[in-house]
């Protein structure tokens, strides 16, 4: 079950930046256009979705990952290791962060009135969101696990 669900959060995490990319790419067209198109709003709620279910998949692996289980048995010495601490300290909550930009994001874009600012608001926090999950990827682990 652990293999499996790790593999599932590895191909999401691909999903997530691919719609992250592809979000920012219409933010920066909208701001050149000054349009705000539906398609706009719907990269941002695929975005922002994709996010929540890669939040859901990292709960249920805190759970059930063997590395983070063991560390919890002796928190000191899971400290010392950076690949550890990574994992209990670090990646979840910049990812948590970046969950929570991605919702703010969403709601200020959702508020504004004008296409203009519509773009801004999505270009800023989805920007940060994105940057904020660029930063908790752990890149050395492998970067396609199919099982």
């Amino acid at each position: 079950m652990y293999d499996l669900l790790l593999s599932v959060h590895n191909i999401t995490r691909w999903l997530v930046l691919l719609a992250a990319v592809y979000l920012i790419y219409r933010s920066l067209s909208g701001l050149k256009s000054r349009t705000y198109a539906p398609a706009d709003r719907q990269a941002g709620q695929v975005y922002t979705g994709l996010m929540d279910l890669q939040l859901l998949l990292g709960i249920l692996l805190l759970f059930l990952s063997p590395l983070v289980q063991s560390a919890w048995g002796n928190l000191g010495a899971a400290m010392q290791n950076s690949q550890t601490r990574f994992f209990i300290a670090e990646h979840w909550v910049l990812m948590l962060a970046a969950v929570v930009l991605a919702h703010v994001g969403s709601t200020r874009v959702k508020k504004a009135a004008e296409a203009l600012i519509k773009q801004r608001q999505a270009l800023i926090w989805y920007g940060l969101s994105l940057a904020l999950m660029l930063l908790a990827i752990p890149w050395w682990r492998p970067l396609l696990r199919l099982g």
